[in-house]
């Protein structure tokens, strides 16, 4: 563990760490090569998972105590709880949702583990506990400031979504927003990991199982 008692060196810690990790989230295709494992599949999503998990771990590992992580990146929270408050949250799209849309025909159970499970809980984990955590919880260099690099980087990471300009900007700018509400609600509720992660999962299931206009940049996963 390293001690970093100025607020300057936490913030530049902050910077480089969440830039290697956003860094790494790009490149976790070369799991699939290295493994030799099909793109597109529960197996490959949850082993590009699992390397950002680690990652994430062993990141928060160098700057907070190891009893400290599990409470540092939310994990020990009340894990019904959040879950409760995500859903109620989230229940006005699953009323909506089957009155102006349809039912989903692709839906599998595939589907929603690989594009609602799975990044519910990893881009929460790496977006909201961890780089958040470090600029809010670690350098406390106060809410807008530690919401906005994240933000910036989760909208960034999402704008391969769009087929064009338009589309990429679209796909950006939603999740940037997004971003910053998951932080707001991560923060208001103590930092219960659970909550957001319930909430990213509410939204996109309800993207996956309902076909409605508007939503096809989001619910690419």
């Amino acid at each position: 563990m390293v001690i970093l008692k100025s607020q300057t060196a936490k913030v530049i810690f902050a910077v480089i760490a969440c830039f290697l990790v956003n860094s790494l989230w790009g490149n976790t295709w070369h799991v699939d090569v290295w493994l030799k494992i099909k793109g597109g599949t529960i197996l490959s999503s949850f082993a590009r998972d699992i390397v950002m998990a680690i990652a994430v771990l062993l990141g928060t590992y160098i700057i907070i105590k190891p009893k400290d992580i599990c409470s540092f990146l939310g994990l020990n929270s009340n894990f019904f709880k959040g879950f409760l408050i995500a859903l109620l949250s989230v229940l006005p799209l699953y009323i909506v949702f089957p009155i102006i849309g349809s039912i989903n025909p692709d839906l599998t159970l595939s589907l929603i583990i690989r594009k609602s499970l799975f990044p519910g809980f990893i881009e929460e984990f790496v977006c909201r506990a961890f780089m958040f955590g470090l600029f809010f919880r670690y350098a406390k260099v106060g809410f807008i400031w530690a919401t906005l690099l994240p933000a910036v980087l989760f909208g960034l990471a999402h704008t391969y979504q769009g087929y064009d300009l338009v589309s990429s900007l679209a796909a950006f700018g939603v999740t940037f927003v997004g971003a910053l509400y998951f932080s707001w609600m991560y923060a208001a509720w103590n930092f219960n990991i659970w909550v957001v992660f319930g909430l990213h999962f509410f939204f996109f299931f309800s993207w996956g199982i309902f076909n409605v206009t508007g939503t096809e940049v989001v619910a690419c996963g």
